[in-house]
């Protein structure tokens, strides 16, 4: 199942933040932009992917999927894990 995500990206410095939209844009079109915010002390960006690429952010991009936070996932899919 191949559904899509919502995660948010969360910088905590200036440089942290430039490194992770150099890598972010490297992602090219499997990351889908909603929005990028300033909050107190992080920045925060948010899109879209799939599941599936997220796993391999988890897997191959240790600086992305440290400050990656997944905030929604779809019920079928959270289904489809509990089972």
């Amino acid at each position: 199942m191949n559904e899509t995500v919502l995660v948010e990206f969360v910088a905590s410095s200036e440089t942290e933040f430039f490194d992770m939209m150099i890598r972010i844009n490297s992602l090219g079109n499997d990351f889908q932009l909603i929005s990028g915010r300033d909050t107190y002390n992080f920045t925060k960006v948010s899109g879209k992917i799939t599941s599936e690429f997220a796993v391999i952010i988890r897997l191959k991009e240790p600086f992305l999927a440290e400050r990656m936070r997944i905030s929604y996932i779809p019920d079928e899919l959270k289904d489809k894990y509990r089972r």
